[in-house]
């Protein structure tokens, strides 16, 4: 099984979004999905009660059960085990990394966002856990991808997708769906086709 971790510990990255689209793709293509909601926000939790397939197994959680829980859903077969995590809360984080095969932070491509996410950069660092980042909700017609990517890789972290800032997410997520899903032929799909697409292939 391959659980991957998406860990921000800056509020409003679109951390739960994110999560929530990849394990509907994955789902989508017949991968045995769970999702553990490790955030007292419930964000994806809710987007779970909207959602009308009963394709991804959701688990309410406590960082303390974390790595039983991981375990048990490895025994029942399951091939893919997505974990979304609460900003803030650098015990999520830590437990949510050390339990997962990948992290990804997403981070916005603005100077608060940048320099916030330094935290979380040094988090996965000092774990020595494999990871990458998603600059994510990307501004049309702008340069502060190019220079997001740049602070990035000078942090020592690889881009592992790029998402632009499409109203697709909001209103996929309002009828628990995921982009691929709401709009199959989007841009946005097309952007999270490729981010799952690279996520396999360092899995691998």
């Amino acid at each position: 099984m391959e659980t991957v971790a998406f860990v921000s510990q800056k509020g409003g990255a679109g951390k739960s979004t994110l999560a929530a689209t990849i394990a509907a793709l994955a789902a989508s293509g017949g991968i045995k999905t769970a999702i553990i909601d490790l955030d007292p926000q419930a964000s994806i939790s809710a987007w779970h009660a909207s959602r009308d397939k009963e394709d991804i197994t959701l688990i309410p959680s406590h960082p303390p059960l974390l790595a039983k829980q991981v375990a048990k859903l490895e025994k029942e077969g399951y091939q893919l085990t997505i974990i979304d995590t609460p900003p803030h809360n650098s015990t999520a984080a830590a437990n949510a990394i050390a339990v997962s095969n990948y992290t990804v932070i997403p981070v916005r491509p603005s100077s608060f966002d940048l320099v916030a996410a330094q935290a979380t950069f040094d988090l996965l660092a000092g774990t020595g856990g494999l990871g990458g980042v998603v600059i994510n909700a990307i501004p049309p017609g702008t340069k502060v991808e190019d220079q997001a990517a740049d602070f990035v890789t000078s942090s020592g972290f690889s881009v592992v997708g790029r998402i632009g800032q499409r109203i697709a997410f909001q209103h996929a997520t309002n009828q628990g769906q995921g982009v691929t899903e709401y709009e199959p032929s989007g841009q946005a799909a097309s952007e999270v086709i490729a981010l799952w697409n690279e996520l396999q292939e360092v899995l691998c």
